[in-house]
């Protein structure tokens, strides 16, 4: 099919008539069902259509949601040709709000298909290089704005290797294909359990990609005040800290550590907690969850002795606050907390007489033999017990060898 664009508007020229009625009938094609055949011819021909039709797909309605629907399941050669016209600056799909979603997941598709052939990585890799070069010269612009933060947050998870993300993006309600029979899957593309990814660390991504994500979380470092609030902003601080510790890259600590001097200033008054403060606040709160998911063992066991010792039993009731305090439970060391984030903690007794539990007797009321030692094991306490577990905690925690490390501390 011949592509004709029409009159260029926001975000890059628009399609002409006949070439947005074929991508409106292929998207009422999809909705109305296809079989896993008749996907595998129809989806290949479509994404083939969307390359040569260029950005102008992505700002239509009905391109729009095709390739929404469509990208997350594409091979690496269709994907790749799909990106290369889309990449650029917020003066292109990056700023539309249409195109900035279909970049979002053509980006998420990335970290799925690098094991691919190296000379369709090759032309994969040039475009997401292109794409990062473009935001890096305004990056402080991306993260602010609400169309491109979604654009920003997928290629920084990209580079780092990160399948998927915290909180996928769905196609808009209806543009999903309604397929007739078992899930399909695309001709070329690698097979994969659902919702799951390829855990690629620092040494298994493109030579490109490490280096571009640490000059992009650079950028952000240097612009933290700017990028606390708005919401869309600080998701990008959260998507940065994600990439860069599933890359396992060594700037992971430097933005930790500038993170921790800007939401906990030294110098406050006794008694007084930023962290804490930090916690309880709705949009802070979430960046410091993020923090500790990041941070390593010696900066989270510095941040729980300055800060939360003494503070525990406030901030495990604390409605907003408790979630801090359960991520940094999930990775700080385990003299954190009286039991630390490996340890079981304080687990539940039954009340004295009450008895085996119910449904305990075998058949006859007989009580069931006991399992061999071997399968017995600790189980997982509730998350209410573990959070009040940690808040009794003795106030003075097993120091490490060498005693207390200071707050701040590079090593991790």
């Amino acid at each position: 099919m011949g592509v004709r664009r029409g009159r260029g508007g926001p975000g890059g020229p628009g399609l002409e008539g006949d070439v947005a009625a074929y991508f409106r009938r292929a998207l009422e094609t999809l909705q109305e069902g296809l079989s896993p055949e008749e996907l595998d011819l129809f989806a290949p021909n479509v994404l083939e259509e969307a390359a040569a039709a260029g950005a102008g797909v992505a700002l239509d309605p009905s391109g729009s949601r095709l390739l929404e629907a469509l990208l997350p399941q594409a091979p690496a050669a269709a994907l790749s040709r799909v990106l290369s016209p889309l990449v650029g600056g917020l003066g292109g799909p990056a700023g539309h709000p249409l195109g900035a979603r279909v970049l979002e997941a053509a980006l998420r598709r990335v970290p799925e298909v690098l094991g691919s052939e190296r000379e369709v990585l090759g032309q994969l890799e040039e475009a997401v290089r292109r794409q990062a070069e473009a935001v890096r010269g305004e990056a402080l612009a991306f993260a602010r704005h609400p169309n491109s933060s979604f654009v920003l947050r997928a290629l920084l998870r990209a580079l780092g290797g990160c399948p998927g993300g915290d909180s996928p993006h769905h196609p808009p309600e209806g543009a999903g294909p309604k397929r007739k029979g078992a899930e399909p899957a695309l001709k070329g593309a690698e097979p994969k359990p659902k919702g799951a990814g390829p855990a690629l660390k620092g040494a298994g991504l493109p030579p490109s990609f490490p280096l571009l994500l640490e000059q992009l979380a650079e950028i952000l470092e240097e612009n933290l005040p700017s990028l606390v609030s708005p919401p869309c902003a600080s998701l990008c601080l959260q998507a940065a800290l994600e990439a860069l510790r599933h890359s396992q890259s060594a700037a992971c600590a430097r933005l930790c550590q500038a993170l921790i001097g800007y939401l906990v200033p030294p110098g406050h008054a006794p008694g007084e907690s930023p962290l804490v403060s930090a916690l309880e606040d709705a949009q802070r709160g979430r960046l410091v969850e993020a923090l500790f998911g990041a941070a390593g063992p010696r900066c989270l066991r510095g941040l729980f002795r300055e800060h939360l010792r003494g503070r525990l039993l406030g901030v495990a009731t604390h409605r907003l606050a408790n979630h801090g305090l359960q991520r940094l439970l999930d990775h700080a060391p385990r003299d954190c907390g009286g039991g630390g984030a490996g340890g079981a903690g304080p687990r539940p007794e039954a009340a004295p007489g009450a008895g085996p539990p119910r449904g305990a007797h075998g058949p006859g009321g007989r009580l069931p033999p006991p399992p061999p030692p071997a399968a017995i094991g600790p189980a997982p306490p509730p998350r209410g017990c573990r959070l009040l577990g940690a808040a009794r905690a003795p106030p003075e925690l097993p120091g490490a060898a060498g005693g207390t490390q200071a707050l701040g501390g590079r090593g991790q």
